[in-house]
């Protein structure tokens, strides 16, 4: 507590209802200058071809009326902490507590593909093979590491059964965490990146709300830490990114929760982020797509609207480490370009010829709208070249649609 907060609780508290108001006015006044170029946009003119656009302006236009003159939306809040000072403590296994059996059909799979991780491996795996009360199994997918981090899961998995590594040339993330779903033998699958881990012994109680709910899907929420020297800019936006502003306890369809966290601005697409049942995660065919960043974005909305019983705990079960050298702090515009085409392309489809009530509907085409935003912001940074290649990724009509879409943008 600050010695303002101590001297004068009362001001104190003024001055925070005086910061996030003016935060809410800030948001407001963004709004508007979308709203108004957006409906001057050519793009706009033909949105009855490309119909996310006037749905951008609808959501605006509704977000504007809930902000009205800077009151804040209603809603069932929960208070975000700040980003803690000092980073959190991967969970660890007592030192007496001997080894675990590894069993045939254990109640999670956890999921971690690897690349050249050997600095943070130790504390993500233990994080996972401390959990109690519950039966797990770690497939990690080595991803054609160059360090020693294949050395580090061999020492793990010589002395925990429970471990097994599957070896691949580099392929990236997405390839990876596809042949561990392959893999999975656990009732329920979660994904953990490999310099991330788990601050408590949490997985136990996530599974047995998912089977007392019958879930499809159990969400909760992330805090990172910072690890080394990033970006400022970098720092404040992920700061608190990952902690939910508001509650989802009620369960409802992952449409109607896509629609509820959109509308709350709290949805986040982070795999890492929830607790989903294999046999579910099966039968709706989600894959991560290969070769790209941003990969989250479609896999995470295929599953959610597929769900139909989904539920959200307001807990940080998750610490993501933000770093020098990850992918979300040396994003290359035209990877993140190529990334964001092809995960909107993705969305698109997903949601073609599916019927949703008019309220879930513009808040799904929000969050279609907002990935195919992370390309248009990046686009002018691309060579004519590279342009090019990702107009050629894709030929189908919708497609080039939405690449002539990037060409106005790019021409700005």
């Amino acid at each position: 507590m600050s010695p303002a907060e101590r001297d004068s609780p009362a001001d104190a508290y003024a001055e925070r209802l005086e910061r996030e108001l003016d935060a809410v006015r800030g948001e407001r006044d963004s709004a508007r200058r979308q709203v108004r170029k957006l409906e001057s946009s050519t793009a706009y003119r033909l949105g009855g071809k490309i119909a996310w656009v006037p749905g951008k302006v609808r959501g605006l236009k509704r977000r504007l009326n809930e902000l009205g003159n800077g009151s804040k939306p209603s809603g069932a809040v929960r208070p975000v902490a700040a980003a803690p000072a000092e980073r959190p403590t991967p969970l660890r296994a007592l030192a007496d507590r001997g080894t675990v059996d590894r069993v045939a059909n254990p109640d999670v799979t956890v999921v971690i593909p690897v690349y050249n991780s050997e600095a943070w491996l130790d504390d993500c795996l233990s994080s996972v093979l401390a959990q109690t009360g519950v039966t797990v199994e770690v497939i990690c997918i080595n991803d054609g590491s160059t360090d020693d981090s294949r050395a580090v899961l061999q020492r793990i998995a010589d002395a925990d059964p429970r471990v097994t590594i599957l070896d691949q040339a580099n392929q990236g993330q997405s390839v990876g965490r596809n042949a561990g779903l392959d893999a999975a033998a656990g009732r329920y699958l979660v994904y953990l990146d490999s310099d991330d881990f788990w601050p408590a012994d949490t997985l136990a109680g996530l599974v047995r709300r998912a089977d007392d709910e019958n879930l499809d899907v159990l969400m909760f929420d992330c805090l990172s830490f910072l690890d080394g020297t990033v970006a400022a800019a970098t720092w404040k936006r992920y700061a608190t990114y990952y902690q939910r502003s508001h509650a989802y306890a009620e369960v409802r369809s992952g449409a109607e929760m896509i629609a509820d966290m959109r509308r709350h601005r709290d949805y986040r697409p982070h795999v890492g982020m929830y607790l989903a049942r294999t046999a579910f995660v099966r039968e709706t065919g989600a894959r991560f797509i290969p070769g790209i960043i941003h990969q989250d974005n479609p896999y995470t909305f295929a599953l959610l609207l597929d769900a139909a019983r989904v539920a959200h705990t307001d807990a940080d079960i998750y610490a993501r480490r933000i770093r020098p050298g990850s992918t979300i702090t040396t994003l290359r515009d035209a990877r993140s370009v190529t990334g964001y085409y092809l995960s909107y392309l993705a969305m698109v489809r997903q949601i073609q010829g599916r019927e949703f009530s008019r309220p879930v509907t513009d808040m799904l085409s929000e969050v279609v709208y907002g990935v195919f935003d992370g390309a248009s912001k990046k686009v002018s940074a691309l060579t004519a070249a590279e342009f090019a290649e990702v107009g050629a990724l894709d030929s189908a009509p919708d497609a080039q649609v939405a690449f002539q879409a990037l060409k106005a943008f790019r021409a700005r």
